[in-house]
């Protein structure tokens, strides 16, 4: 039985699939930047679609690290109310208190709206008479482009649809292998089948991959093999 945390029996310092905020924030497979990053230089609007778990926060935290200097990027959640955004207090709130005092606004802006499914007509209306006038360019950021974020976005975005598509099988063993390195403990095969059990989603993969390793850590094996694979059904 072990008598320290799974992880450190390995020789691991810290837990090697954390799915926290700040942990493992390059990773990122299967997803074109220089496309993201070539719209937002070109200004234009585009809307990055993908359920939980795709890599919409990792790509976001992307956006942020390359064009987050000289208060040009303002990043808001559009689940923090039911009320419609206040954008004067967004945008002036660059310039501090003085400058929502004094309506300043400043041109070439980026907006950065995460969870942009919950837009309502009103904000989608505001963001028109924004964009080219002080918005240089709007990363829309959600799970879908239908329901309420259709309401006058989708005038905005046009064709500027970006999906976050499923990983590859090859995708998800890159993942583990930067995580863990070529340890025995998990074999390619492995990690591809634990892949699918996790329905594809990076998340889960690394969730799984945790809860399994455990298991079969602290009861005393060496390798994961596929029967150790039902762990994933009991949690």
């Amino acid at each position: 039985m072990a008598t320290k945390p799974w992880y450190k029996e390995l020789g691991f310092f810290t837990n090697p699939f954390s799915i926290k905020p700040l942990a493992f924030h390059e990773e990122l497979y299967g997803y074109n930047l220089r496309e993201i990053f070539s719209k937002i230089n070109a200004g234009q609007v585009f809307f990055i679609e993908g359920e939980y778990g795709k890599g919409k926060t990792t790509i976001l935290k992307r956006i942020i690290r390359e064009f987050g200097g000289g208060r040009k990027l303002i990043y808001y959640s559009c689940n923090r109310s039911e009320k419609d955004i206040n954008f004067n207090s967004l945008i002036g709130g660059r310039w501090g208190a003085l400058g929502k005092v004094l309506g300043i606004k400043g041109t070439n802006l980026i907006l950065l709206l995460d969870e942009a499914q919950d837009i309502t007509e009103s904000d989608a209306n505001e963001l028109k008479k924004l964009y080219k006038k002080h918005i240089k360019s709007i990363v829309l950021v959600g799970s879908s482009l239908n329901g309420s974020a259709k309401n006058g976005v989708d005038e905005l975005v046009g064709e500027n649809l970006i999906r976050l598509d499923e990983l590859s099988e090859e995708d998800a063993v890159k993942i583990i292998r930067k995580r863990i390195g070529g340890i025995s403990l998990l074999s390619d095969d492995i990690i591809k089948k634990i892949f699918e059990k996790s329905e594809r989603n990076p998340r889960r993969l690394l969730k799984n991959c945790e809860d399994i390793c455990r298991h079969v850590i602290n009861k005393g094996y060496k390798k994961v093999e596929e029967q150790h694979l039902s762990v994933i059904y009991q949690n």
